[in-house]
């Protein structure tokens, strides 16, 4: 089993929308994948037609110290989504200090869960470190859109190694090919050889609250995630 971890450089990077992409394209490709919303805002479900921040989810279900993985959702065999649940402020610093004090608590759930998955996404928040820090993840994907916000806010990042991948990419944009011309000379290290371009099917996908792939399997953006399905296979067998 392989874990991934998709985290935004800030916030309205697109995140979400592309993990649910990813997750649906692995399982297109024969994979068994659970998407785990690490995120008070409670929003991944919407990708998968479950309703909006539903109250139920692992998070709530550990703070209530009820059974956290009968919470996930079959979206259809072999691919499940697991909500945060819903909390109130003070919960999910509470929630965030507990995952600070056992940093191994995700680690332990991971392992139980190796039987039944292939492959476990999880999207990670912004400004909750210990939500961020508890997965234990082979794969961690910082997502970035060829913006100067972006730009600015990637420097400290790199001291971490992160892998960047980026989403939302306008090839008739100049300043967009302009940066990523920067970002492929200065961090070819780090810049997945995988970007994904914008694409108007995304926000309809989001509006039929399904992934971009079942949406629009013919789009610009569904063979893009088919790509970065791929590369994640490729990187996966290379890691086991």
């Amino acid at each position: 089993m392989i874990c991934v971890s998709l985290h935004g450089v800030r916030g309205g990077v697109g995140t979400s929308s592309t993990l649910a992409a990813l997750g649906y394209a692995l399982h297109q490709l024969g994979q068994k994948v659970l998407m785990v919303d690490m995120c008070p805002e409670n929003t991944l479900g919407l990708h998968f037609n479950l309703k909006l921040g539903p109250p139920e989810g692992w998070a709530r279900a550990t703070l209530d110290q009820q059974p956290w993985h009968q919470q996930a959702w079959t979206v259809e065999p072999g691919l499940c989504v697991l909500p945060y649940g819903q909390l109130s402020t003070d919960e999910y610093l509470q929630l965030d200090a507990l995952l600070l004090a056992d940093p191994e608590l995700w680690k332990q759930r991971q392992a139980e869960l190796a039987e039944a998955f292939d492959w476990i996404l999880f999207d990670l928040p912004q400004r909750l470190p210990g939500h961020a820090a508890n997965p234990h993840c082979e794969i961690a994907l910082t997502v970035i859109n060829a913006d100067a916000a972006c730009h600015v806010l990637l420097q400290p990042q790199l001291s971490h190694g992160p892998l960047l991948l980026v989403n939302r990419y306008d090839a008739a944009s100049q300043l967009q090919r302009d940066l990523v011309l920067i970002w492929q000379y200065r961090y070819a290290r780090y810049l997945l050889p995988v970007s994904l371009h914008s694409d108007e099917a995304v926000g309809e996908a989001l509006a039929r609250r399904e992934p971009a792939g079942r949406y629009a399997p013919g789009s610009l953006i569904a063979q893009d995630i088919l790509s970065l399905a791929s590369w994640c296979l490729l990187r996966g067998r290379r890691l086991e």
